[in-house]
């Protein structure tokens, strides 16, 4: 793909990028359907609070913990702009 092409991927997907992040109540409720039993984050925090009384390193586990997930949370986002500029791609 030349630098024009990747260029224009890019401008399509800025201008469509705050309408594809807009949840909408179908989406909310959708989203809350998938993730009703996962309490994976309180559960494993709560079970290493159990194991220390320092709040300094609980905090530090917590902090890892959101940047970990953050992360993750990135590179979801990045693929799925990837994905979505193929598509585009190969509409046109």
């Amino acid at each position: 793909m030349c630098e024009i092409e990747k260029g224009v991927l890019n401008n399509l997907f800025e201008s469509r990028e705050s309408n594809l992040y807009v949840l909408t109540e179908m989406d909310k409720k959708q989203i809350e359907n998938l993730t009703k039993d996962n309490d994976t984050y309180e559960k494993l925090f709560n079970i290493i609070e159990e194991l220390s009384d320092d709040t300094k390193k609980l905090d530090k586990v917590r902090d890892s913990l959101d940047s970990y997930i953050d992360r993750i949370n990135i590179a979801g986002s990045y693929e799925n702009e990837k994905f979505y500029k193929i598509r585009i791609f190969r509409c046109n």
